[in-house]
């Protein structure tokens, strides 16, 4: 590597990003099908085949903490090829700061908070479904492993329209707060030290300062694209042609308008009015 080469390397690349939220658990009522050549593994060993050669050597041996902590990796198998096509990180705890080497942000989750910290699917399989059933085949496994995680972020480039459009309106997400986030070399990452927007939330100094598992910063959900947890018609059902519901004022609000009350005429939780979905 030459001089020049290496320096470029090592120059801080800023980059702003729009972080994304939704409940769970992440049950997909319908999603298209990615065919018979695809199997879908859970990855919780760092020295998983698959894991490795889609990631290499140095990465995994990077992220050995990361599992240990309880973090893992979702994958889409090309059975044919017997490789891994398609790729979702999930971290499960607020990490510390020496996982700025992992390539892990300094994100503070709360006890029933994770976050999808890297989305990747091999360019000859995104228009399969691939990526869509890996988010939904993970959140099967985060609903059998972690029962407690009732939201879920998420975070996309401001400029990466592509890995919106997939949050929103696919992953059925939306948006709650903005950063910017600052990369040196291959793994490294940070977040810009005041650039949360707003003020509250997972990015910021004392992340969700919200009293209640049901509450996330935001505005209340509404419209066509509305979801929760007890919603009717599911959760994975897209409407392409919905208007995107953002933020409108700040501060921490309910996320649905119409929140069912459980026998004690309390705010239902998913313990105490068990959701049934059609064919289960």
């Amino acid at each position: 590597m030459s001089v020049v080469d290496r320096v470029m390397y090592y120059k801080p690349r800023r980059t702003e990003c729009v972080l994304f939220a939704r409940p769970l658990p992440l049950i997909a009522d319908e999603y298209p099908d990615p065919g018979e050549d695809f199997h879908f593994k859970a990855v919780f060993d760092p020295d998983d085949r698959h894991l490795r050669a889609l990631e290499g050597p140095e990465r995994c041996e990077l992220m050995k903490p990361f599992f240990a902590k309880g973090g893992f990796a979702m994958l889409a198998v090309h059975e044919p090829t017997d490789q891994a096509v398609s790729k979702m990180w999930l971290l499960t705890f607020t990490p510390s700061p020496s996982d700025a080497k992992r390539g892990i942000l300094p994100i503070k989750l709360a006890r029933d908070e994770a976050f999808i910290l890297d989305i990747w699917t091999h360019p000859d399989f995104r228009r399969q479904a691939v990526s869509f059933t890996v988010a939904y085949e993970m959140g099967r496994v985060v609903d059998h492993v972690f029962p407690e995680k009732r939201w879920v972020y998420g975070y996309a480039h401001k400029d990466n329209e592509a890995s919106r459009n997939l949050m929103t309106l696919l992953y059925g997400m939306w948006p709650v707060q903005e950063f910017t986030e600052i990369e040196v070399g291959r793994f490294w990452v940070t977040q810009e030290p005041g650039s949360d927007h707003p003020k509250f939330g997972p990015f910021s100094k004392h992340g969700r300062h919200s009293g209640s598992g049901l509450q996330v910063p935001g505005r209340p959900r509404s419209g066509d694209m509305y979801r929760d947890y007890h919603h009717k018609e599911g959760f994975a059902k897209a409407y392409l042609d919905a208007e995107v519901v953002d933020w409108l004022e700040p501060g921490p609000d309910w996320f649905d308008n119409d929140h069912p009350l459980d026998a004690d005429g309390n705010p239902a939780t998913p313990e105490t009015m068990p959701r049934s979905l059609p064919g289960q």
